[in-house]
């Protein structure tokens, strides 16, 4: 991994990394903060590890996707339409059209989940139908807020990295 500049108009750096590395952190950035999310239900006071391995998964998800956002990705998933040549608009139109496919399934699921778990007009509820503890509360709905910032936001680079097959995959 080295920082370079861009090949586009406006000369930024971002760090170089291949395509396969840009795939696998993906994975782990947007894994890791979904199995933060859920695994913060199973915490309890007797299980100090449980909770470090938690706050790691969460640290690695937030890194993970700052540092996909820094790649050479970013350009072509957020610069401008006269930075980015018609190829790489159109492909970052589709990893648009992707990541808010994503956004509404999230929230699609969330909901149904909320309706099957039987807790919609709960504020607070305990157990559920569906087999884990659904508690709605101000610290729950922030901690899915804050998944769903950072996976919506590394989305676009990710999905832009596995649909890059212009170089070699063996770096």
């Amino acid at each position: 991994m080295m920082l370079r500049k861009t090949t586009t108009k406006t000369n930024r750096y971002a760090l170089a990394i291949s395509p396969r590395v840009a795939r696998v952190l993906s994975v782990l950035s947007i894994g890791s903060l979904w199995a933060w999310f859920f695994l913060k239900f199973y915490l309890t006071a007797e299980s100090t590890w449980l909770m470090r391995a938690v706050g790691e998964l969460a640290l690695l998800g937030v890194g993970g996707s700052m540092i996909l956002f820094a790649t050479q990705y970013l350009n072509q998933a957020y610069g401008e339409d006269h930075e980015i040549d018609e190829r790489e608009r159109s492909a970052r139109d589709r990893a648009y059209r992707v990541a808010l496919n994503y956004v509404l399934w999230v929230f699609v699921l969330t909901f149904v989940t909320l309706e099957v778990a039987g807790a919609r007009d709960v504020p607070k509820a305990t157990g559920s139908a569906i087999g884990f503890p659904a508690v709605i509360s101000k610290g729950v709905v922030e901690n899915f807020l804050v998944v769903l910032f950072f996976t919506t936001f590394a989305l676009p680079p990710a999905i832009l990295a596995w649909w890059d097959r212009g170089e070699s995959d063996e770096g």
